[in-house]
């Protein structure tokens, strides 16, 4: 993620939202994130980024279908990419309100431009400062409806992410849902180390994650089934968006974690 106190587009080095957007199979990046991004399309590190996104969507469609969740904060929003978790949650309600927050003013911007539905607000905060995050959430949500918490493909930009979710858990309301994906070690770890050293070598900074680690940092949840599994496991569809490219056929571990959970009332 690039510094919080950018106030200017700095177009002369690579973008981790642009450089993440062309790794998703996105347009909205230069060549010179092209460059760092083409060697690794093919890596664990992409199949696992592209299959977390599918995930996230299925999460906010099936917390909008089966719980009546009408209400999500992105933290991380990146990069639009259609279709956004936004525009599924606006098909399921009329009365949706999302929050997109990010530290990066080339991510806030291009939400602001074109994640116009009614009632999405776009906030520009450094996620590791949780007070500011629970400050624009509490201004922008109804506190009386149902509220989930997306933390999907951003945990692992953060390199103090068990700290911050837990500050932040600790201050959301019991009921909170969240959608939470993580990459990790513990599968293709080889691979997953070389793209990580490349996207380090480029100034994009990435923290893989073991098993015990992501469970600790859920553990104040209570985990809809079938738990913390791989993205592409949980609860997959034959109907679900096709806009990112599919997941390689011979891949059976998937190097990154799911899942959806609950604070306990």
């Amino acid at each position: 993620m690039t510094a919080p106190n950018e106030t200017e587009l700095d177009t002369s080095r690579p973008n981790t939202a642009r450089v993440c957007n062309a790794l998703l199979g996105g347009k909205d990046h230069y060549e010179l994130d092209h460059v760092i991004a083409k060697p690794l399309l093919d890596s664990q590190l992409a199949t696992a980024m592209a299959e977390a996104r599918r995930f996230a969507r299925r999460a906010v469609e099936y917390l909008s279908h089966t719980h009546q969740v009408a209400q999500v904060v992105e933290l991380g929003c990146g990069l639009p990419l259609h279709p956004d978790i936004g525009e599924i949650v606006n098909h399921a309600s009329d009365t949706a309100r999302i929050l997109y927050i990010d530290n990066d003013l080339l991510a806030t911007n291009h939400a602001q431009a074109l994640l116009t539905e009614p009632n999405n607000v776009v906030a520009k905060v450094d996620l590791t400062d949780t007070a500011a995050v629970l400050a624009e959430i509490t201004a922008v949500m109804d506190s009386t409806a149902p509220l989930a918490v997306c933390l999907s493909g951003t945990a692992e930009l953060l390199a103090e992410a068990p700290a911050v979710l837990d500050a932040l858990t600790r201050q959301l309301r019991p009921g909170t849902w969240i959608v939470f994906s993580h990459i990790t070690d513990d599968i293709a770890g080889d691979d997953i180390s070389s793209s990580v050293a490349a996207l380090g070598n480029a100034g994009i900074a990435f923290h893989p994650r073991d098993h015990d680690t992501i469970t600790t940092m859920l553990a104040p949840y209570r985990l809809t089934d079938p738990g913390l599994i791989a993205p592409h496991r949980w609860r997959p569809t034959d109907t679900e968006h096709a806009t990112l490219r599919p997941l390689h056929p011979d891949t059976w571990g998937l190097a990154a974690y799911a899942a959806i959970g609950q604070l306990p009332r």
